[in-house]
Parts: C-alpha cells; structure tokens; sequence
C-alpha cells in the first residue's frame, strides 16, 4: 500500500504530464499535444504561477515565536524525508531542511513541553541503520536537550503512521501536543494527529512563499518553481488520499 501510496503522485506530477502530453503528440504527430506540454512546462517552471499554488496550500501561515506559544504537555516535531549516504564508514543521515528538528528544539529550549518527540521517519527502500528521529535526538542531545526528555517514535512511512506512533508512544494523558512541520504540510497533519486523538497546536516552519513583489524573475523558468509547483500538488493528492480513505 505504502508503494502505491508514494508512486501513483509520480503519474500525476506535472513533469510526468508533460513528458506524456510530448510523447502523445510525437506518436500521433498531433502538434496541438507538443504545444500544450511546452506551455505547461512553462507554466509550473515559473516563480509566478508555482507560488500561487504554493501559497493555497500553506493558507498564509504565519512563523511564531516560542513566546506567541501556550505549553503543552509534549512537543512533536514530524520526520522531514532524510536520506542516507554511504561513505567508507557506513551511511551518513543527510536531511533536506532543519527547519521542523529546529523549530522543535527551540520550542523545548523556551520551556513550552516537558517531551520533545522526533518521529522515526525512514521507507522500506531506503538504506541506513537508523530512523530519521534516531538520528535527530543525537543530534538534538548535542544541543543540550536531555535525552531522557526525547522519545522517538517506531519507523513510520507517512504522517498518519507517525501520528498513530505519537499516540502509542505517550502517555494517553498527554494529549495536548504542540505539531511542528512545514507550513505546506500542517493542514494534513493537524487533521491526522486530531483523528489520533491529539489537541493540537499548529507551529508551521519552513515557509516558502513571503509575498514579494512581481519581477521579471517571476515570469522565468525556473527548476526551483518547478519543484515547488510538484511539492504543492503532491500535498493537494495527499489531503485528497485521506479524505477518501477516512470517508
């Protein structure tokens, strides 16, 4: 189900429609199809239409300070896709933002939850001893947070099993939780960590879109637009998924 659940966006992304619209055009020598893959390659390449997208998903989420934050009895900062590298020694945990383990330590550092949970994120293809939460608690040990005060979840593959891992893992008693993630990624995971029974409070991190003024750059493509373009649609299909499944 897992593969399913991570291959079947790849059919949908905008990259891959492209590639399929071309390859249309070129078999049935239908011009109109070549034309309309480059204009839509065009279109999710640039800074203007990808932050429209971009910025419907994080619904103008705003940072907050520790200092704008209520305590809560834990705080759960979600897994953010690390990878592993293999080197002469092992592998090496590389991770693509900070963002969500940084805005959980500094929550824990102001005082705001007596636990700092990190979910143990990590796919069945990916190599590596450890989870992604293993390998932030060393890391968030070398910060000065006790490791005694940070619990890591069993392996998860997706945001409702990290939930389900959060609920099994703390005590039934700590319900109120503070939810760090990115601002794109919050809705999705504020609902599922509530179906587990949490009360949540909602600390996005990693905030894309700042509302710049329009530029020339804005209308040029650009591969980071494209990405963000694919980032978008891919939580749109993944809020999609568990509002079926959930029916």
């Amino acid at each position: 189900m897992i593969y399913l659940h991570k291959i079947l966006p790849v059919f949908l992304s905008p990259i891959f429609i492209v590639l399929a619209l071309a390859v249309i055009g070129v078999i049935m020598r239908r011009r109109s199809f070549v034309v309309a893959s480059v204009c839509l390659l065009y279109l999710a390449s640039t800074p203007l239409v990808s932050e429209i997208i971009f910025k419907q998903v994080e619904q103008a989420a705003e940072r907050l300070s520790p200092t704008e934050v209520p305590a809560a009895d834990a705080i759960v900062a979600l897994s953010a896709g690390m990878g592993w590298v293999k080197t002469k020694n092992g592998y090496v945990a590389e991770w693509p933002t900070p963002s969500r383990f940084l805005g959980g330590v500094e929550l824990f550092m102001a005082g705001k939850a007596p636990l700092l949970v990190f979910t143990g994120g990590k796919m069945p293809w990916q190599a590596g001893d450890e989870t992604e939460g293993q390998v932030l608690k060393r890391y968030a040990q070398l910060m000065q947070v006790p490791g005694d005060k940070i619990l890591v979840t069993q392996q998860a593959e997706n945001t409702e099993q990290e939930a389900l891992g959060a609920k099994r893992l703390l005590d039934p008693n700590h319900k109120n939780i503070i939810l760090v993630t990115s601002a794109f990624h919050m809705q999705r995971a504020k609902q599922l960590f509530e179906r587990a029974g949490f009360a949540v409070f909602p600390y996005p991190v990693n905030i894309r879109v700042d509302g710049d003024a329009l530029t020339v750059m804005s209308f040029l493509p650009d591969p980071r637009a494209l990405y963000a373009t694919h980032s978008a649609l891919h939580e749109v299909m993944g809020r999609l998924y568990y509002q079926l499944k959930h029916l």
